[in-house]
């Protein structure tokens, strides 16, 4: 089963992520993980990852990518990838890799747009966290230990970004219900609350992942 959590910063991602999959007994792939995965496997430098995972690319960098593709003089130049397309590539093999071994909670990275809707044989709960700003503000400042106009300057910058992200790798809305089949508004239910109810529904979805599991396990012995 992959779980793909979508989050506004501050409304508790990394706390829904750590308890379903201690749940599950899933593996956990958030920033840090999929960083030490892509610097092994792939060769890609973690400075490089820490600035350009989660975030669309600027108005400059685009450009120059859409130039690159329009004059590149070698075969077959339309199917010309940058690295960050490479890097977003690179993530959804990983997350299907994982995903045939096991449970697996995700975190950001596009979530289902990213894994092209929802792969066969794999049961998804794709969920989305929110909650209201000046409420994830005061989460943000006293979680981290920082005054709060400098939580606001963060939410609001992130808050762009991954909306920006999913728009302009997936051509997706990251706040279209559609996209989802669970969304928790942390403010309003709290976060022990959201997570029980995730937990709940996660776990509801076990035994589908167990007979798609055995039946995919069929289909390859006939």
């Amino acid at each position: 089963m992959i779980v793909s959590i979508a989050r506004e910063l501050g409304a508790g991602g990394g706390t829904l992520g750590d308890a379903l999959a201690k749940a599950l007994g899933a593996a956990l792939l958030d920033e840090r993980w999929f960083i030490a995965q892509l610097t092994e496997r792939y060769q890609f430098s973690s400075d490089y990852l820490e600035r350009t995972l989660e975030r669309p690319p600027k108005f400059g960098e685009s450009l120059i990518a859409t130039l690159a593709r329009a004059t590149a003089m070698v075969p077959g130049a339309s199917t010309l990838q940058m690295p960050d397309e490479q890097i977003i590539d690179a993530v959804r093999a990983l997350v299907l890799e994982q995903a045939q071994n096991g449970h697996v909670v995700i975190i950001g990275h596009g979530g289902v747009s990213m894994l092209g809707w929802r792969p066969t044989n794999i049961p998804v709960l794709s969920i989305l966290l929110q909650a209201g700003r000046e409420w994830r503000i005061e989460q943000l400042a006293r979680r981290y230990g920082i005054a709060r106009e400098d939580a606001m300057r963060r939410i609001k910058t992130t808050d762009e970004m991954r909306v920006r992200y999913q728009q302009h790798y997936f051509n997706a809305n990251m706040y279209d219900c559609a996209l989802y089949d669970l969304v928790l508004n942390t403010e309003v239910l709290g976060l022990e609350s959201s997570v029980a109810l995730a937990t709940t529904a996660v776990l509801a979805l076990v035994p589908a992942y167990a007979t798609a599991t055995s039946a995919e396990s069929a289909a390859k012995s006939t």
